[in-house]
């Protein structure tokens, strides 16, 4: 991939998880740029106990620690875990306000401080309802039904689609492809997963 389209593809990627960061405070408020489903069975109300990841929001940055071990990126608000396939993140008391976890299809993406590369290994393990980080689209609608909300970005031979579910007291964010890509001789089909992340529902 050369220079100037991957620093292109990395700012992109930087722009959607700056999204990311508001989307769970402020999702009611977003405007109409996609379809928004009001159909009441599309927002499932299943119970918590689907709750698979060994992490759960609330826990301790200690506790985080001693699942995960050693973060190769700390901040205050957020540690990376690139061979555990996750990104947590913090509130001002230390406490996991959210996950996101790396997608199969993130590898299309690279830069040795960035949350999506080449180096991230997507996670096997369930995070909630059997859902994982190598589900697909259609895996995350048949788990948890019609999202929420959803909308396309990108240019036209690169363009995503973010698709936003209610389940369980839980808000998860998803980003998909929206065609088959092909990089360093892999492709990745459409509906691939880029990466999803839980926090908690508003």
């Amino acid at each position: 991939m050369a220079r100037n389209s991957t620093e292109s593809a990395f700012m992109r990627k930087c722009s959607w998880f700056g999204a990311a960061a508001v989307i769970s405070v402020t999702l009611g408020l977003l405007p109409a740029c996609g379809t928004n489903s009001n159909d009441s069975s599309s927002a499932r109300t299943d119970s918590r106990d689907s709750w698979q990841y060994p992490l759960r929001l609330g826990d301790a940055r200690a506790r985080v620690h001693e699942i995960l071990g050693n973060a190769t990126r700390t901040t205050e608000v957020l540690e990376e875990y690139p061979m555990s396939g996750v990104t947590v993140w913090f509130d001002s008391e230390g406490r996991l306000t959210k996950l996101n976890f790396h997608g199969e299809a993130g590898a299309l993406y690279s830069g040795p401080n960035s949350m999506i590369g080449a180096n991230w290994i997507p996670s096997d393990r369930p995070v909630l309802s059997g859902l994982t980080s190598h589900a697909n689209e259609d895996d995350f609608r048949r788990l948890l039904g019609s999202p929420v909300r959803e909308y396309e970005a990108g240019p036209s031979n690169a363009k995503e689609v973010r698709r936003v579910w209610r389940y369980g007291g839980y808000l998860i964010d998803a980003l998909f492809l929206v065609s088959d890509r092909t990089n360093e001789g892999k492709t990745f089909t459409k509906g691939s997963l880029v990466w999803f992340e839980v926090s908690p529902g508003r």
